[in-house]
């Protein structure tokens, strides 16, 4: 009795496993036909190799539907038009992309959808479109392609400037450059003292510009003190012989001998102080202008036509 009992559990336990197996079943093949699903579609012009029908389809990780079917464009062979379905309630808008997306090393991939700003209208078939055409971006693998593609053609670029560079002829012309540094070394090092007695001697004649330099202006004061001082002495004479002038014009006939001598001579002397300020102004201005004539003396006058330079 006790056997029969035990044979009746265990069956009845054997036939709610199978129930509830065959009720799991029945809910993974069609738990989702309830939900609501909008089909679009994607124009991909990269591989999508990986991705298979009922993929998952995630938006910002979640998933939100799958693949229907991956097809090639009649129309443009390089292009693979994927046909998605995704529940009604995924917000996708015009801004949205689509990106082939690769998990890890095992190869398959998914589709994944990004953006889309909240203020962006929700995505619609255009005209002459059965569905939704969602706008691609490209994926990772793309762009390390793209990437990788780019580096490659710099780095041949680079090859190729670097054996430019190291040609026969730059390495003759570098070759070159460095017979002539040495010879311009050995020829500095054995003009050595002739260039320490250079570098003195050019000490010397800035210390001795310095020190006319710094003469200069005293010299200058005094010169412009004698020339006022001319200046006033011709004042002085100009006085005298215009006062003579007035007692010969008022003194009668017994100042005619001393005023026909002394008079000339007053206009003389009057007329050498007049020349020897005009030369004292002239060398001041000179010296202003250029103080080197003190250490250099005239410049040389150019030689004029049909002179011959000495």
């Amino acid at each position: 009795m006790e056997t029969r009992v035990q044979y009746v559990l265990v069956g009845l336990f054997v036939i709610v496993l199978s129930a509830a197996g065959v009720g799991l079943s029945l809910w993974l093949a069609f738990g989702d036909i309830t939900t609501d699903y909008r089909t679009y579609r994607i124009h991909m012009t990269e591989s999508v190799s990986g991705l298979y029908r009922d993929a998952p389809v995630r938006y910002h990780g979640v998933e939100v539907g799958k693949v229907r079917e991956l097809e090639l464009d009649p129309t443009d062979p390089e292009r693979v038009i994927v046909t998605v379905d995704i529940a009604s309630d995924t917000p996708v808008r015009v801004d949205t992309l689509a990106t082939l997306k690769v998990q890890g090393l095992t190869g398959i991939a998914s589709v994944e959808l990004t953006g889309g700003k909240v203020s962006s209208p929700l995505l619609t078939a255009g005209p002459g479109q059965e569905y939704p055409v969602i706008d691609t971006g490209p994926s990772l693998f793309s762009r390390l392609d793209n990437t990788l593609s780019e580096m490659a053609d710099n780095l041949n670029r680079v090859a190729k400037d670097l054996h430019e560079l190291l040609g026969a002829d730059n390495r003759q012309a570098f070759s070159t450059t460095l017979d002539n540094l040495a010879a311009l070394s050995e020829t500095l090092a054995a003009q050595r003292d002739t260039l320490a007695q250079g570098s003195r001697d050019a000490a010397r004649f800035f210390g001795a510009a310095a020190e006319a330099g710094e003469a200069l202006p005293p010299l200058v004061e005094q010169l412009q003190a004698g020339t006022r001082s001319l200046e006033i002495m011709a004042e002085d004479f100009t006085a005298t012989s215009q006062a003579l002038r007035r007692q010969v014009e008022t003194g009668g006939q017994g100042l005619d001998q001393v005023t026909d001598r002394l008079l000339p001579r007053v206009q003389r002397l009057l007329e050498d102080m007049h020349g020897l300020s005009g030369d004292m102004r002239r060398l001041i201005g000179n010296l202003e202008q250029d103080p080197g004539r003190l250490l250099h003396g005239e410049p040389e006058r150019p030689p004029g036509p049909g002179e011959d330079r000495q």
